[in-house]
């Protein structure tokens, strides 16, 4: 019996890395915009909770039927829903064939998927008091909902995907797991003394400063990300509105013309590329103000001449751009090698330099350095007039940039 419980959990296992990797730029930009921070034990529970979300679903449609045809004509209990309440105990009571000891009814099928039932949800109902905060009321109704759906996906087979339910549609399960949520919820309370505090003001009160090189990494890969995923939409419904060919010969001037956009003219006109806005940094000069165009010029092409060396060699295996032999063929070197030189040493300075800033923001006189966000500059208190200077060093020096 248990194999069948297990077999969920197995695959949640294997899909769990898949998950990870798609959610885990959004989920660390939210971290760093809430938070001030990427990582801590906030991330480590998220991710529990995405696990136990994977493999509660699972549990409730694997194992799926093999043979559809087959089970459809063959299978019928799960066609017509089971609207009794509490009717697991005539189950139990009927199994159990008149002996109601404890250590006969545990060996009982019908005993183990009631228990089995009422235990789904409750992590759902520690997750929702400790991760949440959210009160009794809400984690009834939220759990109740979370049940209604597995439900309805059971006897939709799987949305439809399947011709007829495989399994039965039982508002036991209804009962069941929303009990159970509840129940998680009021064992929540000793078990929320005993953990960290779940604090995203004070953590961020504490972090929103620091310019690690995991939140310049992060940004840097949220830029790629977001200039590619726009390329692809503009190519395509070129494309789309046109003819495949006139998508693909206009591909590398689109992309050109976007990269310059992204990465040179919007930190020109704003301070910041787009994944910069999004994990609350710009760039500005050592004492805080704005970089003029040489400044940013400068940074730009250090930073992103290995791309710009990749692109080329990419549109020149493509067709998309002719080049002499002899640049064909070293241009692929000469990415790599360039990519090796600048972010080999970039990384070293900003991890073990003094001032953490990277070798070309020192040539190009400039710094990353950490924004407030709206919320933080609505409810941050006014400070008295004649302490002002004092206490806000982003009237008299730059901003802090830390790590």
């Amino acid at each position: 019996m248990f194999e069948t419980y297990l077999l969920p959990v197995e695959a949640a296992v294997s899909l769990f890395p898949l998950v990870v990797a798609l959610i885990m730029v959004p989920v660390a930009i939210r971290g760093y915009r809430r938070r001030g921070r990427a990582g801590g034990w906030p991330v480590l529970v998220f991710y529990s909770f995405v696990f136990y979300l994977i493999a509660a679903f699972l549990q409730t449609v694997m194992p799926l039927p093999v043979d559809t045809d087959g089970h459809c004509a063959t299978t019928r209990y799960a066609e017509s829903p089971q609207l009794d309440p509490f009717a697991f105990r005539g189950t139990i009571a009927s199994a159990a064939d008149g002996d109601r000891s404890p250590a006969h009814l545990l060996t009982l099928t019908p005993t183990w998927t009631t228990i089995l039932n009422a235990v789904l949800l409750l992590p759902l109902g520690v997750y929702l008091r400790y991760r949440l905060r959210r009160g009794l009321a809400a984690t009834v109704v939220l759990a109740f909902l979370t049940s209604l759906f597995f439900e309805m996906t059971q006897f939709t087979g799987l949305w439809f995907v399947y011709e007829c339910p495989y399994r039965q549609f039982n508002v036991d399960d209804l009962i069941l797991n929303t009990a159970g949520a509840a129940a998680g919820w009021l064992l929540a309370a000793p078990l929320v003394r005993l953990l960290p505090v779940n604090d995203p003001l004070a953590e961020r009160d504490r972090y929103w400063s620091r310019v690690t090189l995991t939140r310049r990494a992060l940004a840097f890969l949220a830029d790629l990300a977001g200039w590619l995923v726009v390329w692809t939409l503009s190519t395509g419904l070129l494309a789309v509105a046109t003819d495949w060919t006139t998508g693909r010969d206009h591909a590398f001037t689109i992309g050109t013309a976007l990269g310059a956009l992204w990465f040179w003219l919007l930190p020109l006109v704003a301070g910041s590329t787009p994944g910069k806005r999004a994990v609350l940094l710009r760039v500005a000069r050592p004492d805080g103000g704005r970089a003029g165009p040489l400044r940013v010029t400068v940074r730009t092409w250090i930073v992103y001449a290995p791309l710009a060396l990749a692109w080329l060699t990419l549109a020149d295996r493509t067709s998309a751009l002719t080049l002499p032999d002899d640049a064909s063929r070293l241009l692929p070197y000469a990415a790599a090698a360039l990519a090796a030189l600048v972010w080999g040493l970039a990384v070293p300075s900003i991890v073990l330099g003094r001032d953490h800033r990277a070798f070309y923001e020192r040539w190009s006189g400039t710094q990353n350095v950490a924004l407030r966000t709206r919320r933080d500059r609505r409810t941050e208190p006014a400070p008295p007039p004649d302490t002002a200077a004092d206490n806000h060093p982003s009237t008299t020096g730059p901003p802090p940039s830390g790590r």
